[in-house]
């Protein structure tokens, strides 16, 4: 007795939660938020405007293996740092600390004059 009537109660249960109006969520975003940084601030290096791959010096230690008679050794070499170019400087802000894509401002309202505005550079 109790297994027939679990079916009917389940399926009431099913119809009373399957409201139309529930499905329409409002977004959880800002439309004219800057898809690529948070508040204007370079998500890359936190704002502080320093490669985040040599911290900031323009120089980065590379470890690789070499292969010997006797086994394989470790060895260290420095090299230029390839995202900042030795500049020290982040390679999405440009040593800024702003974002690139919206300057700053953390607002995307006319991504054609931001595309027109790096083109040009």
């Amino acid at each position: 007795m109790r297994l027939t009537l679990l079916f009917p109660i389940l399926c009431v249960l099913l119809l009373l939660g399957c409201d139309p109006k529930s499905y329409q969520r409002q977004a959880r975003y800002d439309a004219n938020d800057c898809p690529s940084c948070v508040n204007g601030s370079c998500v890359d290096c936190k704002s502080t405007g320093k490669c985040t791959h040599c911290d900031g010096n323009g120089k980065r230690t590379t470890s690789t293996k070499n292969y010997t008679g006797e086994g394989i050794k470790l060895v260290d070499y420095e090299e230029s740092c390839p995202f900042c170019k030795g500049t020290g400087k982040c390679h999405y802000c440009e040593g800024s600390g702003k974002c690139g894509s919206c300057d700053g401002s953390g607002k995307s309202s006319d991504w054609e004059q931001s595309r027109k505005k790096q083109s040009s550079k």
